[in-house]
């Protein structure tokens, strides 16, 4: 096929528009539509290339295969490499788990199946993951098993009727699974979902290119227009639009239409030198540009970037692209196949022996676990299983805590305070939500899925456990949000048997920033200021609550002196994140709680004994 500099253009747009939404999706919030436009023009040259030589019978699945990787692998493998070995250094022991299933995952090109599994309740966010953007390569290396097969083994005269049929049902599978499981997540990374926009650059190509020519005027309105809505998709379009599916079309079709278009100044402008050389480092500027913005991110647990570490980020990423397009891309394109293959395995062994030896080096800088994660009452967590807590020689009322991770995390608490005052407790206890029925699945949003259909296995395990006791105690992060859980805790009073009472807890306050990423040690070493927020909102919903049944009982835990140099206290971490306290943290906050909590609990014990 004929090289095109107006097609080297629109991939430098297609790069600019994915890493102004990367810096902040706020400037641009549909720019992720810049993957699709790169998926649009693969498919459109992939399918050029294998049509031609299948023409010519020509075409080798070998030497077609061998080609893709040859092309895509060299430089992926040497940014892999890089980064793995930066990350064992800026990622917390903790996240070393899933930072090494990441870098697997990428090798493999089967890292859009793992991300598409959503986050870690506990452990680091995907935008903070330096891989994530790799799940798009992962994607079209496995379209690319799947080309050629479509179109090597269909005749011609029927491709295009069979392309369109692809389209069509493919683009109602991700609509419908959209729509039935109220999740969008699963589908942005899904291959399935993804085929009808490599699609519609080879249907493109096998109908329309070299057809769509008329008068240059004409032509200048059909990809004026097109470029026009490319970009209004990608001011207009957010990441709460249901996407891919049928809104993935209009990008897409946009991007076709500007491939096959005759003579037009939208194409000449594409064919220039500097959209033209952006072009040619879009692969390069694609892997360099997420991972340092990825990693900043992570470092100071903050979303939003500085002036500086955004022209930072801008000088770093082309700098990197650079020397990766120029001694990587262009050296292996001129090698042949046994050079490739030699740095390939040589590359994937360095890499594998990196991932599993460099987090022993790490070891040196590891924070005790208690510091940086759930230890305590984990058995009892996300599983249909009880623990048991307190003075278990006691002979005090069954006494069951219920809830989300914040009920995990004051098990300390109760543990400590149990075992001073003779009372025992059993706990079962769910990540994200609460493991009730009568919480509305529509209210859940789409990275909420996966902990909500969890907590709905395990609700009936809880209510089996909610009738066997006789105080059944409540913490979760909020209860008016979603709302239905407000309303099922009302229905639970209003069920509960006339010897059983109902204890809900305001919880303990968030901080601004994960206190672990900036102080980097469980004693205190930063001079950052955090800022501690109480949800008042959620404490006046349960005051109200409590004071609208007889049964129900109402403790602020959020009322402590120790959170008023939290996430610190004594000079000593007290959160593993934002937003949960460590087993130190729980147990301070009962040493200072400790006789107020017994003087609200004791009636309450004492009434059903």
């Amino acid at each position: 096929m004929q090289f095109r500099n107006d097609i080297q253009g629109i991939r430098g747009l297609a790069f600019l528009l994915v890493f102004i939404f990367h810096l902040n999706y706020n400037w641009l919030p549909g720019g992720f539509i810049g993957v699709d436009v790169f998926f649009v023009i693969s498919g459109f040259l992939m399918t050029s290339i294998i049509v031609g030589e299948k023409e010519k019978s020509d075409f080798s699945f070998y030497n077609f295969y061998l080609k893709r990787l040859k092309r895509i692998f060299p430089a992926y493998l040497f940014l892999l490499i890089i980064i793995a070995s930066a990350g064992f250094f800026i990622y917390l022991d903790r996240d070393f788990w899933g930072f090494q299933k990441s870098v697997g995952a990428s090798l493999l090109f089967v890292s859009n199946l793992l991300f598409a599994r959503g986050d870690s309740y506990f452990g680091a966010r995907l935008e903070d993951n330096p891989f994530l953007h790799t799940w798009s390569l992962a994607v079209e290396m496995q379209f690319y098993l799947l080309l050629p097969l479509i179109i090597i083994f269909i005749r011609k005269r029927f491709l295009p009727i069979v392309i369109i049929l692809l389209i069509v049902a493919l683009t109602a599978y991700a609509n419908i699974s959209m729509y039935l499981s109220h999740d969008t997540s699963i589908k942005y990374f899904s291959l399935p979902a993804r085929i009808p926009e490599f699609l519609i650059g080879s249907l493109y190509s096998v109908t329309l290119k070299g057809k769509m020519n008329f008068s240059r005027t004409n032509n200048n309105i059909i990809t004026t227009l097109s470029l026009g809505i490319l970009i209004l998709s990608a001011f207009l379009m957010d990441k709460n639009t249901p996407f891919p599916g049928a809104t993935a079309l209009i990008p897409t079709i946009a991007t076709a239409n500007l491939l096959v278009t005759g003579s037009n100044f939208v194409s000449d402008f594409f064919a220039k030198k500097i959209p033209r050389y952006i072009g040619e480092l879009s692969y390069s500027l694609y892997l360099w540009h997420w991972p340092l913005i990825a990693y900043i991110r992570y470092y100071n647990d903050e979303y939003s970037l500085s002036t500086p570490e955004v022209i930072f980020i801008c000088i770093l990423t082309g700098l990197m692209a650079w020397v990766s397009y120029r001694f990587i891309e262009n050296y292996f394109r001129k090698k042949n196949s046994p050079v490739f293959l030699r740095y390939s395995v040589s590359g994937s062994v360095l890499l594998g022996l990196l991932t599993l030896f460099l987090p022993k080096v790490a070891e040196i800088y590891k924070i005790p676990d208690i510091y940086t994660s759930p230890t305590f009452g984990v058995d009892s967590h996300n599983q249909k299983k009880t623990e048991f807590f307190g003075d278990r020689a006691a002979k005090s009322p069954k006494i069951l805590l219920i809830g989300d991770s914040h009920a995990l995390t004051i098990k300390p608490f109760l543990n400590y305070i149990g075992e001073r005052n003779h009372f025992s407790f059993t706990t079962v206890t769910s990540d994200g939500i609460i493991a009730l029925h009568g919480i509305k699945r529509d209210e859940i949003p789409s990275y909420g899925m996966k902990f909500y259909d969890a907590a709905q296995q395990l609700a009936p395990f809880t209510e089996q456990n909610i009738s066997q006791n006789k105080i059944i105690m409540i913490n979760c992060s909020t209860f008016i949000s979603p709302p239905s859980v407000y309303e099922t805790i009302e229905k639970i009073a209003r069920n509960l048997k006339h010897d059983q009472k109902l204890v809900v807890f305001e919880t303990y306050p968030t901080v601004d920033r994960d206190p672990i990423k900036i102080n980097r040690d469980y004693i205190k070493r930063t001079s950052r200021k955090f800022v501690v927020t109480i949800n008042k909102e959620n404490r006046s919903a349960l005051q109200k609550l409590a004071a609208s049944h007889h049964n129900i009982y109402f403790y602020d835990l959020s009322k402590s002196k120790v959170f008023e140099t939290a996430p610190f206290y004594k000079d000593t971490l007290m959160y593993y994140n934002r937003s949960h306290l460590n087993v130190y943290g729980s147990v301070s906050l009962a040493k200072d709680l400790e006789k107020d909590f017994m003087s609200f609990f004791t009636p309450i014990l004492n009434e059903e004994k």
